[in-house]
């Protein structure tokens, strides 16, 4: 039985992030890229671009980058999820449960080069569940954007799933 509330570790940084108008496609897992498009469309992104539903989106990074360059995306998201049974901070065994860890990347199109990087996993195993990987995901994501720092803050996912959120203003 674990004691106290763990948040996730998180580490990340950016050199450069797509603006508001630059398309932007999401390479990864489903249930991954659904809750990337969500946190980026919360935060004003309109040109989200996803794999057509019959590619395999997995790890295939040069896919992703052809694609985009068919699609003129002039980003691409990379998300991939690791499930391991050892190596969590806290448990070096997780029994029934999983070590999780969550990646986020972004390639320039146009210099094939990574412009952010954001990781998210609990310092002790988890169970595998929609929750817990929606809330890596955030995580993840806030911290490539440098909306949270790095470490492991008393943050709650779902401050992290609207972090940096402006409302939408009319007067311009």
């Amino acid at each position: 039985m674990r004691s106290g509330v763990h948040f996730p570790i998180t580490s990340g940084s950016h050199t450069l992030l797509p603006n508001e108008q630059q398309r932007i496609l999401i390479w990864g897992n489903s249930s991954l890229i659904n809750v990337a498009e969500q946190w980026l469309r919360s935060h004003h992104y309109a040109h989200i671009l996803l794999p057509p539903q019959n590619v395999h989106s997995g790890i295939n990074h040069e896919a992703a980058l052809t694609l985009a360059a068919e699609l003129q995306a002039q980003f691409v998201v990379l998300i991939e999820q690791e499930e391991l049974k050892t190596g969590a901070l806290i448990e070096s065994h997780c029994g029934t449960g999983f070590n999780i860890n969550v990646t986020v990347r972004g390639i320039s199109s146009l210099s094939r080069r990574t412009a952010f990087r954001g990781s998210a996993h609990y310092p002790h195993c988890v169970e595998h569940t929609h929750e817990i990987v929606e809330n890596l995901t955030c995580q993840a994501l806030a911290t490539a954007w440098g909306f949270r720092p790095s470490g492991q803050l008393e943050i709650p996912s779902s401050l992290a799933c609207t972090a940096g959120q402006l409302p939408y203003s009319t007067v311009r």
